[in-house]
């Protein structure tokens, strides 16, 4: 793989981790705000447009977006590529995957 794109892709799988950390905090900055599930859920999903305001469809996002983050840092660690932070990254990317695919359950 070349070098151009072995930093064009390394930043997908940054960006791709930022989202599901985002979305992570918005949800949790939501919970704290409201004391009712129903309430919590109707004011998180007001932050996405309609089309994408479903609560399984954003699930379904965050899982696939870290579950591909997970992917690209488990091969740039593979690699030898910024081993310890890819490390942290696929680790991190791991934890956001399964706390999404649990929270569907």
């Amino acid at each position: 793989m070349k070098s151009k794109y072995k930093s064009l892709i390394y930043i997908v799988g940054v960006l791709l981790l930022i989202i599901s950390i985002l979305n992570k905090i918005c949800w949790i900055y939501i919970c704290t705000k409201y004391t009712e599930f129903e309430e919590t859920k109707t004011a998180y999903l007001s932050l996405f447009p309609k089309y994408i305001a479903n609560a399984f469809f954003l699930t379904i996002i965050d899982i696939i977006a870290s579950g591909i983050a997970a992917i690209i840092f488990f091969k740039f660690k593979k690699k030898g590529y910024l081993k310890k932070k890819s490390k942290i990254f696929m680790i991190i990317s791991f934890i956001l995957c399964g706390w999404s695919i649990f929270s569907l359950m």
